[in-house]
């Protein structure tokens, strides 16, 4: 397999497994993860929290929706930034 072809599907891969994770988000969003049901179970309740976020995951669907979209742009670029580093340092 050649360099454009490896790209390519890592390019497919990457943007697939992006989407699995918002369809993901989006149908588990109304059940609660295991931390959440063994408050339940054992009646604790969630204390208010010391600091909230600008952008947090779950208050609505386009809060989070644009909250994933910023942090998988962020992690493309810093990931793009340092591959694109790698390279130049390689040809030094």
């Amino acid at each position: 397999m050649n360099r454009s072809s490896y790209l390519r599907a890592m390019a497919v891969l990457l943007v697939l497994f992006a989407v699995g994770l918002v369809g993901y988000f989006a149908f588990s969003a109304a059940f609660p993860d295991g931390l959440e049901r063994v408050m339940e179970d054992n009646g604790v309740q969630e204390s208010e929290p010391f600091y909230t976020a600008p952008l947090g995951y779950g208050d609505d669907y386009w809060g989070a929706l644009l909250a994933g979209l910023v942090g998988f742009a962020l992690t493309f670029g810093l990931v793009y930034l340092y591959l694109k580093g790698f390279k130049a340092r390689d040809k030094a």
